[in-house]
């Protein structure tokens, strides 16, 4: 009589794990999902700064500000330097047209990639990885970005 009574409690226990390790699997879905939706509207949103800036609708030094705050993504970082690279270089494109031409295309490149939420391809991201180190990116606001723009001050 116990043993039975015991066994029906544990069958019980186990629908109910079953029942929360399903639960724990779709939001885990569910949250892969809204964050893969988020990124590929920042890159969206990435994708229209940069034909702002190319159709000179805004300065480059607005379209960087404009950038989402916080953001992971490798090829938002690449696009950020694109972008960056494209401001500094000013003087270079002035005196070499065809390095103007190069710069263009890229950022074109990297703004019709992301007009369709698309990664960028992994040769440009490498391309801009070793600058990730001295990201000036702007962070999010509240506690957690003061804190990474503390950690960046101090240099961890």
């Amino acid at each position: 009589m116990q043993n039975s009574g015991i066994s029906i409690i544990i069958k019980k226990l186990e629908k109910i794990e079953s029942f929360f390790k399903e639960k724990i699997k779709k939001t885990a879905a569910l949250n892969l999902q809204l964050e893969e939706a988020e990124i590929k509207r920042q890159r969206q949103l990435v994708g229209n700064i940069i034909i702002a800036v190319l159709t000179e609708r805004i300065p480059v030094r607005k379209g960087l500000l404009l950038f989402p705050k916080g953001f992971t993504d490798a090829s938002l970082h690449a696009a950020w330097h694109a972008l960056c690279h494209y401001e500094a270089d000013e003087d270079i494109k002035a005196k070499d047209l065809e390095f103007n031409n190069q710069q263009v295309e890229l950022l074109e490149l990297i703004a019709f990639t992301f007009k369709d939420g698309k990664p960028l391809p992994q040769n440009i991201i490498d391309a801009y990885k070793p600058y990730y180190q001295d990201d000036p990116i702007s962070y999010e606001n509240g506690i957690k970005g003061l804190i990474k723009k503390l950690l960046r001050f101090i240099n961890f």
